[in-house]
């Protein structure tokens, strides 16, 4: 059977990117650059100061921080999103009625 041919404004191909989120290793694209490049700083330092075998310990606090982004994400993808909006709407723990 061959492929469905899309008709010219009736039908279009969607991107997955309009209806899935952007995901880096399993985890919010964003908060997995940043938390990448805040453990990454923290390497350049430890080396600098400190000397190459305490450069790996923030790399070994990224691996265990990039798994908790990906269970919270696992857990609820927009987990970002509704921090955020708790923190900057302040909304009520509960409404009194009246």
């Amino acid at each position: 059977m061959p492929p469905p041919n899309h008709i010219e404004g009736y039908e279009a191909p969607i991107h997955r990117a309009l209806w899935e989120r952007m995901l880096t290793l399993g985890a919010p694209r964003i908060w997995a650059a940043v938390w990448l490049v805040l453990c990454l700083y923290a390497a350049l330092i430890f080396m600098t100061v400190m000397g190459f075998k305490w450069a790996l310990l923030p790399l070994v606090v990224w691996a265990l921080g990039q798994g908790l982004l990906i269970l919270l994400t696992q857990w609820d993808t927009h987990w970002d999103d509704l921090g955020i909006a708790q923190l900057t709407r302040r909304y009520r723990a509960h409404y009194e009625a009246g």
